[in-house]
């Protein structure tokens, strides 16, 4: 995690979640690369975001941002989660969060079980997110499962 989401961090993953920012993607990932800790035989997967927001964007911020800090450390980056439904967690209490999370995911290809799996995302409000999209991996034969997040709110 690089920090709280306040302040100057909150304003690059506003301008980075919520408006068509690319560039915004190469500066976090070395805000990240500069965090994370050595690791080797590592895939970058990449919380999938809703469709919708995608499409709004016209890109995935999450996906770019997975590529960048792959590129940087070397690893691969593998998009193997997608979504199965579009529900915002914005504005929802935990107690929603986590029910929307449970049925938010699905795997789409295959784990390696000697790969360490570095799951990706922007903002942790919860762990929602984070914990369902673990369990998919977990179920599908990950063994080695590590978190990351650009910001905590």
């Amino acid at each position: 995690m690089c920090g709280k989401r306040k302040g100057l961090l909150k304003e690059l993953i506003n301008e980075y979640k919520y408006g068509p920012v690319r560039g915004m993607a190469l500066p976090l990932a070395e805000i990240l690369d500069e965090l994370l800790p050595e690791m080797e035989n590592v895939v970058v997967v990449p919380l999938p975001t809703i469709p919708k927001h995608v499409r709004v964007r016209g890109f995935d911020h999450m996906v770019l941002l997975a590529r960048k800090i792959a590129k940087i450390r070397g690893w691969e980056c593998r998009k193997l989660l997608s979504r199965k439904n579009n529900t915002v967690q914005v504005g929802a209490d935990a107690k929603k969060r986590f029910e929307q999370a449970e049925s938010a995911y699905d795997l789409r290809g295959k784990v390696d079980i000697d790969k360490v799996y570095l799951l990706l995302d922007d903002v942790l409000t919860t762990g929602a997110s984070m914990t369902a999209a673990e369990r998919v991996l977990k179920n599908a034969g990950a063994r080695k499962i590590y978190k990351a997040v650009v910001a905590k709110s």
